[in-house]
């Protein structure tokens, strides 16, 4: 998947995101998902929720997808280890979900 560019160097050692990182532009790429798309949308309207915490080793930053890989476009393996990573990527810079009764 790395050497195909749709992740990012699997580093797993970084936790947190440098400055330089264009998350906003990396969620863009997955609002056209059918699984995930609409609720990236509606993240990027709200603003992305980049963690201050972590560790930034500073030679690359969390495992995070690239490009958007269509359904059907990967499959097996790849296709589960992309769609973990990026759910994973998704959901880093998500808000925190709020229980209501």
């Amino acid at each position: 998947l790395y050497l195909s560019g749709y992740l990012s160097y699997p580093r797993t050692e970084s936790t947190r995101y440098p400055a330089s990182f264009d998350v906003s532009g990396t969620l863009r790429d997955q609002t056209q998902d059918s699984r995930w798309g609409r609720y990236v949308s509606d993240l990027l309207r709200a603003g992305p929720n980049v963690a201050k915490g972590g560790v930034d080793m500073g030679d690359h930053p969390p495992i995070t997808p690239c490009r958007h890989a269509r359904t059907g476009e990967l499959s097996g393996d790849m296709a589960r280890v992309y769609d973990l990573v990026t759910r994973h990527f998704i959901a880093s810079v998500s808000h925190d979900a709020v229980w209501r009764s």
